[in-house]
């Protein structure tokens, strides 16, 4: 099959190439070039729901607003990062994000850069965890596409969308891991470690934690243990290992190879 070739464009002014199925968000990241995009991870595929990301495609007089993280140039194509369209664009997004969720700090930095007027919206606030929840989908797809467990997803429509565990009931598919977590871009999701239980605080999920075979400390929960088990992929004496003691018994047999003598390892190999 013949080899696609790269395609040439420009970034700002600046001559960029971008690899077949390349998006322009990447192309940029790649050169430097900053642009905001909350419902950006390269760990999932992209989706284009925060809409900030977007970016100005000039041919001659003409032009338009794409999302940068879903958006594949085209030969010739003329990318504005930061026009003014782009700003207006991105100062109207940030506003309808900050009348969800007015108390998250990101959304607070992009208003001050943006010169967004606070309070011009009114803002819709529950006094639940959903009040930083900007609805930009990364907890969801990475449970669905890194975890394949697919614990979480939408329900609603409109401003009555949010997410939550199927039928709002007990996240039956989630193990613990903390992806979701990970992944947030504003700190809407949390997770806990008890004694003896991992709690995922917004699904109100509880999952046993299982402990370190050396030091005793709890550390992954059950359902993640059987599920990477079930997999095959890593030797059950390391999955029942904490990383804190990995590293240390990787250490140690470093440390031991290291205090062989050379002869001793030539000796060894004859």
């Amino acid at each position: 099959m013949e080899q696609q070739a790269n395609i040439a464009f420009t970034i700002n002014g600046k001559d960029a190439t971008a690899a077949p199925g390349e998006t322009v968000l990447a192309v940029a990241t790649r050169m430097g070039i900053e642009i905001p995009a909350l419902c950006h991870h390269p760990g999932v595929e992209a989706y284009g729901t925060c809409r900030l990301c977007v970016v100005e495609v000039v041919w001659g007089k003409r032009s338009k607003i794409v999302t940068s993280c879903i958006y594949t140039p085209y030969a010739g194509d003329r990318i504005e990062t930061d026009s003014e369209r782009v700003r207006r664009t991105r100062k109207m997004v940030i506003e309808l994000l900050l009348a969800r969720c007015p108390e998250v700090d990101i959304l607070k930095q992009l208003a001050v850069e943006y010169d967004v007027e606070p309070g011009r919206l009114p803002a819709s606030v529950t006094g639940t965890w959903r009040d930083k929840c900007i609805l930009c989908g990364l907890c969801v797809r990475v449970c669905a596409q890194g975890v394949r467990q697919n614990a979480i997803g939408y329900a609603g429509r409109g401003s009555e969308r949010t997410v939550t565990p199927p039928f709002a009931g007990k996240a039956e598919g989630c193990i613990g891991c903390g992806a979701c977590v990970f992944v947030c871009p504003t700190g809407a999701l949390h997770i806990e470690d008890t004694a003896t239980e991992r709690v995922m605080v917004e699904t109100e999920t509880r999952l046993p934690l299982l402990a370190c075979r050396t030091c005793g400390a709890r550390f992954t929960t059950e359902a993640q243990f059987n599920l990477i088990s079930a997999r095959g992929l890593i030797p059950k004496k390391t999955l029942y290992t904490c990383p804190d003691c990995r590293r240390a018994e990787t250490r140690s047999r470093a440390e031991t190879l290291l205090a062989v003598p050379a002869a001793a390892i030539s000796t060894a190999k004859g």
